[in-house]
C-alpha cells in the first residue's frame, strides 16, 4: 500500500498549513472571544477554495470529478491545529452538497446550489436522540422538533437533517427560511455561529428528502465522523505543540520543565494517540473515497465511527494533558490551550455517540452489555 501524498495532496496541505500558521491562529483568540469569525475568513478562505469544493462546477462550484475525502481529511488535519470554531465553517457546506448532488432532486440541487454559491452556509445534523417527530404527509415529511444545537446554524440557510421516519432512515434537505432558529455561543467553538432551529410541523416537500434508507445516512455519517476524527487528531497535535514550546521556556528548578521526565511521558502519549487518531482517519476518508455499495458503506461507517471515537478520546486527553503542562496559566485564555481544552468536547459529542450506536445495532448485546 502506497501512503505517499500524491503532488496535489502535497500542495494542498502545504498551502493550508501556511493558512493555518498565518492567519488561523492569529485570529483564533480573538475569534473566540468575540464569538465570531472575523469577516475576512470567507474571503481568504474561499480564495483557497473552502466552501464551494464540494459542489458541482456546472453548479457553480469548484468540484470537477469526484470528491476526495482523503484530500479532506489532510486539510482537516491543517485546520485543527489552527481553530475548530472557524474549521467547522469551512468544512461545514461538504455534506450537504454531496448528498443532495449525489441523491437530491433537481429541485433540491438548484435551490442549495443557488445558496451556496452565493456565498451562504449549510449544516448538517442527526437527530440521534430521537427528540423530533416525523409523520409523512403523501410524498413529503413533517417534523416537530428542534434540530441543534449545531455548528453553523445560527447563519445557514439549509440542514441536511438525519431522522427516522417509520423506523427507517431518511435524510431531508431543510430550509431555514421562515423557521425559528436562534443563535448561539457555547463555551467550545464560540466562533462556529451555533444555532438551533425550532420546527412545529413543518413540512419537507417530497423534493427535499434526499434519500431514503440505512445506506445513504451511514455514508453521510461516514463523511462527517472522518472529517471531525481528522480535524480533533490535529488540535490534539496543537495543543502539544504549544505545551512543548511552553515547557521548552519555562524553568524549574534550573532546567525548563519540558526535560522532567513525568512531563515528557505526557507530550509523548499524547503524540501517540495523536498519530494513531490521524492513521484511523485517514483510513476511514481512504474508506469513504471507494464506498459503493452496502458492504463498502458499512465498512467506511463503521471506519469513521471508530476513528472518531479514538480521536475524540486523544484530543479530550491531550488538551487536558496541555494545561496541566502549563500549570495554572493553561486555565488562563491569555494562552491557547485554554481554548483548545474548551473546544475538545464538541468532536465527542456531535452526530451521536458511537458506542451507543454500535450496542444498539448488535442484537447480541440488545439486553446491554
Amino acid at each position: 500500500m502506497d501512503f505517499a501524498l500524491d503532488d496535489d495532496q502535497a500542495l494542498i496541505v502545504q498551502t493550508v498549513r501556511r493558512f493555518v500558521d498565518k492567519d488561523l491562529r492569529a485570529w483564533a483568540g480573538d475569534a473566540d472571544r468575540a464569538a465570531e469569525a472575523p469577516g475576512k475568513l470567507a474571503t481568504v478562505a474561499g480564495d483557497l477554495g473552502f466552501y464551494l469544493d464540494a459542489v458541482p462546477e456546472a453548479a457553480g462550484g469548484l468540484l470537477d470529478g469526484a470528491y476526495g475525502h482523503v484530500t479532506r481529511a489532510l486539510r482537516g488535519l491543517e485546520l485543527g491545529r489552527g481553530c475548530s470554531a472557524m474549521a467547522a465553517l469551512l468544512e461545514c457546506n461538504v455534506e450537504p452538497a454531496l448528498a443532495v448532488a449525489r441523491w437530491g432532486s433537481d429541485a433540491a440541487k438548484a435551490e442549495l446550489f443557488a445558496s451556496l454559491a452565493a456565498g451562504g452556509l449549510a449544516t448538517t445534523g442527526r437527530d440521534s436522540r430521537g427528540a423530533l417527530t416525523l409523520s409523512a404527509d403523501g410524498d413529503g415529511v413533517r417534523v416537530t422538533g428542534k434540530v441543534g444545537p449545531l455548528p453553523a446554524l445560527g447563519r445557514a440557510s439549509h440542514v441536511l437533517l438525519c431522522a427516522t421516519l417509520d423506523g427507517a432512515p431518511v435524510a431531508l434537505l431543510v430550509a431555514t427560511a421562515g423557521q425559528r432558529v436562534a443563535a448561539q455561543a457555547p463555551s467550545a467553538w464560540r466562533a462556529a455561529a451555533w444555532g438551533t432551529l425550532t420546527l412545529e410541523h413543518a413540512l419537507v416537500p417530497a423534493s427535499h428528502v434526499v434519500a431514503r434508507g440505512a445506506d445513504a445516512v451511514a455514508l453521510i455519517g461516514a463523511w462527517y465522523r472522518a472529517s471531525l476524527a481528522a480535524r480533533a487528531a490535529g488540535v490534539a497535535v496543537a495543543a502539544m505543540e504549544h505545551a512543548r514550546h511552553y515547557a521548552s521556556e519555562r524553568v524549574q528548578f534550573g532546567q525548563p520543565i519540558g526535560r522532567f521526565e513525568s512531563l515528557i511521558g505526557l507530550r509523548d502519549d499524547a503524540l501517540t494517540a495523536a498519530t494513531a487518531a490521524r492513521l484511523m482517519a485517514l483510513h476511514a476518508a481512504w474508506l469513504c473515497d471507494r464506498a459503493t455499495d452496502g458492504a463498502s458503506i458499512a465498512a467506511a461507517a463503521d471506519a469513521a465511527s471508530r476513528a472518531r471515537v479514538v480521536a475524540g478520546d486523544a484530543v479530550r486527553q491531550a488538551t487536558v494533558d496541555a494545561v496541566q503542562i502549563y500549570g495554572g496559566y493553561g486555565f488562563v485564555n491569555d494562552y491557547p490551550v485554554e481554548k483548545l481544552m474548551r473546544d475538545a468536547r464538541p468532536y465527542e459529542q456531535l452526530f451521536g455517540d458511537e458506542r451507543f450506536d454500535r450496542v444498539l445495532a448488535d442484537p447480541d448485546r440488545a439486553g446491554g452489555i
